[in-house]
């Protein structure tokens, strides 16, 4: 046994090892350990802030061009030319989780029966041409009583239909919702697919006061309008944008047109509904003259010379041309406007209605676009056909 004195050791001393007498770990050992977890948890939670930054420094210093579609419009997929137009504004998420399943390749259509004499595909092939769209459009023949299941059958690479009649009316019962144009007239010529929206529209209204412009006519007090269908509500509407105050509608059957008076009323029009057969003798000189009778029809209505050579004819018949009554003003050296005119300038609203779901939303290069298309059915800005 060693003669040297012992010290007695104390709890807060650990025997090598590190563990304590009474536990098997100090608080020292403990204290150490904690402070170890401690600092890894920092580094780990500093590493992954390093990450997070530099992914967002990444994205941040991506180009342009190589962001995702979610800024594109919801209504449309534009081609390259197209990516700055005005139609690229924000778009909710939703409805742009909608759009990318759209395929790329969109189809449209115009819609009647008999539809093979249309311009509507010559039109509209020229405007997305100039737009650098490859999009299809083309005539389909669809009678009223089929009209509710083709829409139906249609699938998501639809983007919207043309129409005419007589399906402009009776597709309004098919839509979700109309503009207040097609509202006022009944009439629908235009169906925009948007996602889960049928949206009808009446592009007729502003396709006659544009084609009028481009003659030189923007007012007129008194107008004269032939027929008592769809398009006569239509060019009521524009005759009321044009400043008239009274209109005279002539008619096959007074009692199947009554529906237009009403209208007229609404409008602040002072109208008289007139048989077609009776003639013109008034004294009172309309000064435009708007025919919506159907192609090849010899009107009974008769004008005197004098009311030929200062009215302004729009006819918006345009198959087979010059109509009887166009040639009859033609004879006189009487001002006429080709349905032609009025035709393309619908159908520009509706390239605007397809391409961004507005229709005062104007394309880009809009004069190019419109350009193309009247030279596509042979018309120049006035709606008078070119020379062969």
């Amino acid at each position: 046994m060693s003669d040297t004195p012992q010290t007695p050791r104390t709890n807060d001393e650990e025997p090598e090892g590190g563990a304590s007498l009474e536990d098997g770990v100090s608080e020292a050992g403990a204290e150490a350990s904690i402070a170890a977890l401690v600092e890894a948890e920092r580094e780990a939670e500093a590493e992954e802030a390093a990450v997070a930054e530099a992914e967002e420094a990444a994205e941040r210093e991506e180009p342009e061009d190589d962001e995702p579609e979610a800024a594109e419009s919801e209504d449309v997929e534009p081609a390259p030319e197209l990516e700055s137009a005005p139609v690229k504004k924000a778009v909710p998420a939703k409805a742009e989780a909608k759009k990318a399943a759209r395929p790329a390749r969109l189809s449209l259509a115009v819609l009647g029966s008999p539809i093979a004499h249309s311009k509507s595909p010559a039109l509209h092939a020229a405007a997305y041409g100039v737009l650098g769209l490859d999009w299809s459009y083309e005539p389909v023949e669809v009678t009223e009583d089929a009209l509710a299941e083709f829409v139906d059958g249609l699938g998501e690479e639809w983007r919207g239909l043309s129409l005419t009649m007589p399906l402009k009316k009776a597709v309004v019962p098919l839509l979700t919702e109309i503009d207040r144009v097609a509202e006022q007239t009944g009439a629908a010529n235009t169906v925009l697919f948007d996602g889960e929206s049928v949206r009808g529209f009446n592009t007729d209204v502003s396709g006659i006061v544009r084609a009028l412009a481009g003659a030189g006519v923007t007012s007129a007090h008194y107008v004269h309008i032939l027929g008592g269908g769809a398009t006569a509500a239509s060019a009521l509407v524009a005759a009321a944008e044009l400043g008239a105050e009274r209109v005279d509608v002539h008619v096959r059957d007074l009692t199947r047109s009554v529906w237009l008076e009403p209208l007229a009323h609404e409008l602040g029009l002072m109208v008289r509904l007139r048989s077609l057969a009776q003639a013109d003798r008034s004294l009172d000189v309309p000064q435009l003259v708007i025919s919506t009778l159907p192609g090849g029809t010899r009107p009974e209505v008769l004008y005197t010379d004098s009311t030929r050579r200062r009215a302004v004819l729009l006819d918006v018949a345009y198959e087979p041309w010059p109509t009887p009554l166009a040639a009859s003003w033609g004879a006189v050296g009487g001002t006429v406007v080709s349905g032609l005119a009025m035709l393309a300038h619908q159908a520009l609203l509706q390239v605007r209605i397809f391409v961004s779901g507005d229709p005062l939303e104007p394309l880009p290069d809009e004069e190019a676009v419109l350009a193309a298309m009247l030279d596509a059915v042979g018309i120049d800005a006035a709606g008078v056909p070119l020379e062969a």
